[in-house]
């Protein structure tokens, strides 16, 4: 009985993980999508925006 409550554990864990990690990655590609309007949304978003190289970068990276 212990055993499947510390796997359901582990599951969650990992479930939790990956969906943050999910959260965190969209967060970093966001302003690189809005690059043309970067002016506009960076006193809004409250942050330097990502420079055109690093979004080019950031946007390379596949999307699963």
């Amino acid at each position: 009985m212990t055993n499947a409550i510390k796997k359901l554990i582990v599951a969650l864990v990992l479930l939790a993980g990956g969906f943050q990690a999910g959260r965190l990655a969209e967060r970093a590609t966001f302003p690189c999508r809005v690059q043309p309007l970067s002016r506009l949304m960076a006193p809004l978003l409250g942050k330097e925006m990502p420079s055109k190289e690093m979004c080019d970068l950031i946007l390379r990276i596949p999307q699963f």
